[in-house]
Order: structure tokens, then sequence, then C-alpha cells
């Protein structure tokens, strides 16, 4: 089993874009938002856009799946790979719902520990937006069907409806500005992380 999560977590790290500059000063930027948001639309581009290494875990689910193993360990390939790059000097950005109190306390622990400044987005367009993305998405390893990825978002909703966090930009990307939203976002945390 630690052989194969090891195998996983090399296979992942092999696919990862990493920048050739190191920035002056570290984030770990940190997205919420729900199943089918466009979180994953936003980060691609934001990352490369402020240098970030990107880390996603439904890659590494992914990969667990092929292994034939359950989600269980993503989680932890997907820390120990945030934690290495921080430490090699990167900043990173983690590709996965930030939204549990354990994700969250992860999180925090690792900004303390590398000193780095946290960073947190949101992605929320409106529901009809993810609710069609859903029922349209041709569903190959996640989901069973759109039927189950529908049932998974709602049952994760209530997971959203109460955030307190101190995000510094919210994504819409039902709007057809994403390329603008980016740029401004990027600015906006790039002004962040140096204050």
């Amino acid at each position: 089993m630690e052989e194969k999560i090891a195998k996983i977590k090399e296979i992942h790290e092999k696919s990862l874009w990493v920048p050739e500059e190191k920035p002056q000063k570290q984030m770990l930027l940190c997205v919420v938002g729900l199943i089918g948001g466009g979180k994953t639309t936003v980060l691609e581009p934001l990352s490369k856009r402020l240098n970030l290494v990107r880390m996603s875990t439904d890659e590494i689910r992914k990969l667990l799946k092929e292994h034939g193993l359950g989600y269980g360990s993503a989680q932890e390939i997907n820390v120990d790979l945030v934690r290495k790059y921080l430490n090699n000097g990167y900043s990173v950005a983690i590709d996965g719902d930030s939204v549990t109190d354990r994700s969250r306390k992860l999180i925090e622990e690792t900004g303390e520990k590398y000193v780095v400044k946290i960073v947190w987005i949101h992605v929320n367009p409106p529901e009809e937006f993810i609710i069609n993305k859903l029922k349209n998405y041709k569903h190959t390893w996640l989901f069973r069907d759109a039927e189950h990825a529908v049932e998974n978002y709602m049952g994760r909703k209530q997971l959203h409806e109460k955030l307190n966090l101190p995000f510094v930009y919210t994504f819409d990307p039902s709007k057809e500005d994403l390329e603008k939203q980016i740029e401004e976002a990027a600015s906006i945390i790039e002004r962040h992380v140096r204050d």
C-alpha cells in the first residue's frame, strides 16, 4: 500500500508545472468552491500567471482510483507535496475545495510552519451554472453519471452556506470575462502578498 501511494505521489509530481523563478515572498493560494464551480478553470491560468505550483486533489484522486485505491490518501499526498515545494522556496496553489475544518487546519498549520502568507479565493458561480455543467459534463471517473454528480453537489452545498474566510477575490466563471477576472485577481493577490 505504501509503495503504491509513493508511486502515485511520484507520478503526480512529474505532471506538475514548476516555475523557473522562485518568488521573493511565498504564498499558499487556497480555493474554496463547490464541485463543478470552476476551481480548476480558474486555478490553471491563475497559477501560471502568479508562478505557483498547482497541486490538484482531483488529479491525485484519479491516480488513486486508477491504481485500485480509495481517495483516503489524496489529502496526505497533497499535503506532502505542498510542504515539499514550500520548503524548496516555491509558492503553491491548492486546487481542491479547502472548505472542511480539517483542510483549513492543515492549511493554517502549513502556513505557520513555513511562514508563508495564506491567500483565500472563492469560486462562486450561480447554482444554475453548476447544475447545468454537472448535468452536461462527460462523467468519466469521479462520478457514475450526472445524477451522481448533482447529488454530490447537493450534499456538499451546506458546507458553503456560511463561509467565514478572508477571501481576497471571488470569481464567477459563468461570466464571459474570466481572463479579466484572472488579471484583476492576480494584481490584488500580488499586492496582498507584498503588504
